[in-house]
This record gives structure tokens, C-alpha cells and sequence, in this order.
């Protein structure tokens, strides 16, 4: 299998020649691409569905631009998905009449839930043949007009924070509560939409990325020419009918806010790094009471209002890169295997009509199609990077990308030229969900995710001509008065991959993460002012443990985030194991809050409210033991003095238990460990400093 076929890397004007000016043109068309026969197959659901009327029409809008040097065209199609073969098709057909290569044609879907389907073995859905022959003319048609529509142009490129409008939507859940799966077990620790206050719910188990990146194309007298979006937004529907969904009113609301009744002027929306993101914040009590006109209004508002303050410049040199990596797909084994052929024995060539039914039918399929070609693209355009994964992408893969990226702003652009299925970060598989069982649309070997985005850096690297970034945590000013205290250890669990957590000492006490730990959450920020938001470890099931020098007196301080409520799962949980003492959480009867107190002993004890971030400090001296909470001195007791081995090293373990039989269901972060009992001063001092 060529996973790295830099021999066939396509790369077009890694730098404009010495001593020439890139000179931008552009030129920008949208082709409706509404059915013209109902009823329709739709997808977008785990069963097969149709349509028979249409709420607002889908369109394919095409952006294509020119340097003098390099000549490419964007597509984005309001589509749930877009298989490779219709991309392909498509491409050699517009090359054929523009002369554009077609590996600078990218290809994307909005991924609305309320369009056609042009791909079978969409979950439970095929594609309706109809509407999969007439697809690909259209978008060739797009793309012909606008490169006929070729003009100078300058460009200008920027981002708003728009975190407000995006959650993570796969939340953890207490050990003991974990959710069926289509094939018979209890598998599922975390899944998407919780919904809002579910007591057995813990939290996100993954990052937002809050940035609506943008560039805005303008002819050279400065007439709004096209500005292509993308946000990390699932999608925002529930339509009775073929619709385009919020992506296609947010390019029309564009439109008319930035060139009414200029009929030229093509608004993009694509699709972000949200394959685990959606509009809808279960962090909330409930449910924001938005409509989908309010909601991208606000978008709108946010993104024009930047603009007017950009200046556009004609000065826009262009690159592309392209390859063709093939992955392996997770194939049944013998044992599913015969229970998915058994299942379609029994459904006699019906649709499926359950989950179970359209898993049997997804493990068919993948076992007949082990291997998958995946195309990957990277653009420089100016001063942006945009790459191009043909995948449902998790936010934390956006972001590893633009942090890598060489480029000043990056994006990625998802299900493009094709439709490979939910990508996870390893970490998450262990988790389990629909976006883990293995279908057309979620089959990709485990380990595929940082193979995807160490290819799209390296073409990030060819198409801009400047190396990639290496992702450091920034330095807070709570982290820079830990370190100033010299801990012998401190693992700030920033990490957007495992399995090492740094010790950020340079001492070299490296600790390791244990499967059931999502990474790169937001971390604690106790006030508004606060300099950086911390990024923190997230447990479900995992632990992160650790081997340090051994002292009589030591003390460990770390944040602790518990998102466990209420419930009968979340009732004992084990923050702890160190050397011996055992911090743990527990409900006790009269208290309103979990109280975190130290087995043995819990003569003293803390209250600490839920989902809300707390400092820990734990001081062991020969016979006593201190427990912090948010600067305040909670317990202190005699306690036997800590056992060293003769290896003089001690075991550290967070998250859970050290035997594996309690958990931990919340965030930590920042781990320092100290081989010294610290004083309360020196405690209070580094809890000031948020």
C-alpha cells in the first residue's frame, strides 16, 4: 500500500518565478443543481428517506483563480456527500473543456442533510440514480463558467471568533452507563447528543474550533467578487424537503448583505472540521431557542463586518498540491462476518430498517472493499492555506492542522473529492460510537486520522514552499509561577496526541497516557482577563500515569474539572492513586456537592461543584497529609509514612484507579509533582495566578 506516494505528489508553483508579481485573476459562477424530478432519495440519516417537494433550491458554486502561473478551481456543491468516482468524473470532464488539471480541481459537499443522495451505501441509503446522472454536469458546468468569467481581481483574507455558534457534540458517559451498539454490545462510552442535562452524561470529549475563517475575492475596481467561507459547523437543518440547508442561506444571506442585486456575486460556505461539532451546546441547561435564519444572520453579521475592514491586495501567489494515499478499511472478522450475512438472508433484499440492518449491510460492503483511495489537497493562496480531506473530520484535527500549518491562516475543507467517512483521532475509537463502527462512512483503519494530517502538512509544506510549525503549548502565567517553584515534574496535558504526556521541567519524568483519554480540551481559565486558555486531558475510562524520585515529603497540585452530576453511576469516583493515598470523590447524604477527601482517613474533606474547575493540592509529610482546594486548607490528618521501594522511584497515577476498577469522569490539567512539601504560601501564590 502506497501510504506516502511523494513520487506522485502533484505540485504546481511552489513560489511565483524570481522577479515576477503574481497578478491575480479570478472568476466565480454558481449552477443550480436542484432536482428536476421528484421524488428524491435523501440521505443524511442512518435510514433511507425521500422527498417530494423543495424548500430552496441546492446549488454547486464554483471559485476558480490564476496567477499568471497557476490556474485552480474550488467547488463546493450543497450535497450531504460526494463519492470519489462522481468527483473524478466531474473533474476530467471540466479539464477536458477549461484546460484546468484536474488535480487543481477541488471538489467539496456542504454536507446538508436535506439534499439528494448521489452515493450508495450512505449508511442505510442508496443513491438515487436519477439524481447521480445528472449531478456531474452541472458542477462541470460551474466550473466552465466561472473560468470563463476570468477578470483581475485582488483578495483578501481573515477569521472571526465565532466559538458561540459551534459545540462539541460527542460527549463521554459515567462508567456503567455505557450505550448499546448495533451489534448486540455495550460498548459506547461516548456518543453524540447527549441532550441537555443528562445526569449520566460527563462532558465533551473533544475541542471546538471557534474560528469562521474566510477569503474574499474582489475584481480589480473593488466590486465584491466571491468570498469562499468555512466553519466547523456540522449542519443546521431539519427541513420537510430537498434543502440547502444553513450553508446555502449562509451564502446567499452573504450575497445580498455584501453585493445586493448583484446577480455575479457568489457567496461559498463550506464545510469545516466538524465531524464531531454542531450547533447545539449540551453544556447548556437547554436548548438555545435559535432558528436557523437567527443563527446564520449572526454569522453573516460577524464575517461582514471584519471584512470591511480588510484591504485587498492583487499581489496573490498561488500553489497547489496533491496525493493519492490508499488505507485500509477495518474488515469483519469471520464471526461478524456471518452474523451481517445472516441478517440480509433474513431482510430478502428489503432497505434496511434499523441499525442493526444497515451495519449488516455496511460489514458486506467493507469486507468486498478493503482498501480505500483518499485524496488529499493542499492550496496556498496568498497568505492562506487551505488543505482538503475527503472525511468527516473531528475539530481536533482542524486545529493540529493549523497549528502545524506554515501558512498564517489555514482551513481545512472536508468531504472533499470524495467521501471516506468519519476520520477520529485514534484515542477516540477506544471510545466507541456511530462515528467508530465500521461502514462506508466511518471504515478507515484506526491509526488513519495522523497519517491524513501528517500527508496534508507535508503538501501544506509543497504548495507554500515553507516548513511546518511544531504544536507547543503556550506558556500561561499560572504555568510560568509553577515552574518558578522548580517542581520536579509537570505535565500540563496539552497534548493534541498521546501517548506522552511532556514533563514541561526538562527533567525528563515523561508520564503516559492510558487508553480511555481524549486530549486538547479547553482547560481552566478562572477569569475573564486570563492571559491563555489552558488545554486539559479529558478521562473516560483512561488514566495518565507517571514514575518519579521518591521523597519522604512531596506534594502534587493539579486542576480538576469533575463532570459527573448526580447519578447513581457517578457516586464513587477516583481522581487519584498516589503512593499510597487515594483521592477520591464521593456524594454524601445533606451535601449538596461532591466533597474530595483523601482514603484513608477522610477526616476532612472539600465540597467542589461540578463542571466547574478547581485547584488540588495534595502535601505528604511523615505523618501528616494536607488536602487544598482553591487555596483553602481542607483536611489535614496523620497519616503512615510513604513506603520507598528500593528503586527509589514512586508511582503517580491520575484519572482513575490504580487497579483499573475506578474511574474518574471529568478533566485534569496541569499536574505538577514536587519532591518537597509545599508551604500554604506557596500554594496560594500559584492559585492567584490564573
Amino acid at each position: 500500500m502506497n501510504r506516502f506516494p511523494i513520487a506522485i505528489l502533484f505540485l504546481s508553483a511552489l513560489l511565483t518565478p524570481a522577479g515576477v508579481r503574481a497578478e491575480l485573476r479570478a472568476g466565480a459562477a454558481k449552477v443550480d443543481v436542484t432536482p428536476r424530478t421528484l421524488p428524491v432519495i435523501r440521505n443524511g440519516g442512518f435510514l433511507e428517506a425521500s422527498d417530494n417537494k423543495v424548500i430552496d433550491p441546492l446549488h454547486a458554486r464554483c471559485l476558480v483563480l490564476d496567477d499568471r502561473v497557476t490556474r485552480l478551481a474550488i467547488v463546493v456543491v450543497d450535497s450531504c456527500m460526494l463519492p470519489r468516482d462522481l468527483c473524478d468524473e466531474a473533474k476530467r470532464a471540466a479539464s477536458a473543456k477549461t484546460g484546468i488539471p484536474t488535480n487543481r480541481i477541488l471538489i467539496s459537499a456542504t454536507h446538508c442533510h436535506s439534499a439528494p443522495s448521489s452515493m450508495s451505501y450512505c449508511l442505510g441509503s442508496r443513491a438515487d440514480p436519477r439524481y447521480r446522472a445528472f449531478l456531474p454536469g452541472k458542477i462541470v458546468e460551474a466550473i466552465i463558467a466561472a473560468n470563463a468569467s476570468l477578470q483581475p481581481a485582488k483578495a483578501a483574507w481573515g477569521r472571526v471568533d465565532a466559538g458561540d455558534y459551534t459545540a462539541c457534540r460527542r460527549w463521554s458517559f459515567l462508567k456503567g452507563s455505557e450505550l448499546a451498539d448495533p451489534f448486540g454490545d455495550r460498548t459506547v462510552r461516548a456518543n453524540m447528543h447527549p441532550g441537555h442535562g443528562n445526569k449520566n452524561a460527563v462532558g465533551p470529549t473533544g475541542p471546538a474550533d471557534p474560528w469562521l475563517s474566510f477569503l474574499s475575492v474582489q475584481t480589480a475596481a473593488g466590486r465584491p467578487l466571491s468570498v469562499l467561507a468555512n466553519f466547523s459547523m456540522h449542519y443546521f437543518g431539519g427541513h420537510p424537503g430537498v434543502s440547502a440547508d444553513y450553508a446555502g442561506l449562509f451564502s446567499e444571506r452573504l450575497a445580498k448583505r455584501l453585493a445586493p442585486g448583484d446577480a455575479a456575486f457568489v457567496g461559498i460556505m463550506s464545510q469545516g472540521t466538524s465531524g464531531d461539532s454542531w450547533w447545539g451546546d449540551y453544556r447548556r441547561a437547554k436548548r438555545r431557542p435559535w432558528s436557523m435564519q437567527e443563527y446564520t444572520g449572526q454569522l453573516v453579521d460577524r464575517v461582514a463586518k471584519r471584512l470591511a475592514k480588510l484591504e485587498h491586495s492583487a499581489d496573490v501567489p498561488l500553489g497547489m498540491a496533491e496525493a493519492r494515499p490508499d488505507f485500509f478499511r477495518r474488515t469483519p472478522d469471520t464471526a461478524r462476518l456471518n452474523w451481517a450475512r445472516e441478517m440480509l438472508a433474513k431482510m430478502n433484499g428489503q432497505r434496511p430498517r434499523n441499525r442493526p440492518e444497515v451495519y449488516a449491510e455496511q460489514a458486506v460492503w467493507i469486507d468486498e472493499n478493503p482498501v480505500e483511495e483518499v485524496p488529499l489537497q493542499a492550496i496556498r493562496i496568498g497568505g492562506v492555506g487551505i488543505t482538503a480531506i475527503p472525511c468527516e473530520v473531528y475539530a481536533l484535527t482542524g486545529l493540529k492542522l493549523k497549528s502545524a500549518s506554515p501558512m498564517p491562516l489555514t482551513f481545512n475543507i472536508s468531504l472533499a473529492n470524495g467521501a471516506s467517512g468519519y476520520i477520529p483521532p485514534p484515542e477516540q475509537h477506544a471510545l466507541g460510537g456511530y462515528t467508530t463502527w465500521p461502514a462506508r462512512t466511518a471504515g478507515l483503519e484506526v491509526n488513519a486520522e495522523p497519517h491524513i494530517v501528517e500527508t496534508c502538512l507535508k503538501l501544506l509544506e509543497r504548495a507554500s514552499g515553507q516548513a511546518q510549525k511544531k504544536y507547543i503549548e503556550p506558556m500561561s502565567t499560572y504555568a510560568k509561577a509553577v515552574l518558578a517553584s522548580k517542581p520536579t515534574a509537570f505535565w500540563r496535558l496539552g497534548e493534541q496526541s498521546g501517548p506522552t504526556a511532556a514533563d514541561a521541567t526538562g527533567n525528563g519524568n515523561d508520564a503516559e497516557y492510558k487508553t480511555g483519554v481524549a486530549f486538547h480540551l479547553p482547560g481552566f481559565r478562572r477569569s475573564s482577563g486570563a492571559d491563555y486558555i489552558s488545554r486539559a486531558a479529558h478521562f473516560a475510562g483512561g488514566r495518565v500515569a507517571a514514575e518519579v524520585p521518591s521523597a519522604e515529603a512531596f506534594t502534587v497540585e493539579f486542576w480538576l474539572w469533575n463532570g459527573a452530576i448526580k447519578s447513581q453511576h457517578g457516586r464513587d469516583t477516583c481522581v487519584a492513586d498516589l503512593a499510597g493515598l487515594h483521592l477520591r470523590l464521593f456524594e454524601v447524604t445533606n451535601v449538596e456537592e461532591p466533597v474530595l477527601t483523601i482514603v484513608p482517613g477522610r477526616v476532612g474533606r472539600a465540597t467542589v461543584a461540578p463542571r466547574q474547575w478547581h485547584h488540588v493540592a495534595v502535601v505528604a509529610r511523615p505523618g501528616n497529609t494536607q488536602l487544598w482546594v482553591d487555596g483553602i486548607k481542607h483536611l489535614e490528618e496523620q497519616r503512615e509514612p510513604t513506603q520507598i521501594d528500593s528503586s527509589d522511584r514512586m508511582k503517580l497515577v491520575f484519572g482513575g484507579s490504580e487497579d483499573g476498577t475506578i474511574d474518574f469522569a471529568g478533566k485534569l490539567d496541569e499536574i505538577a509533582y514536587f519532591d518537597r512539601a509545599l508551604t500554604g504560601e506557596e500554594i496560594i501564590k500559584h492559585t492567584a495566578k490564573y
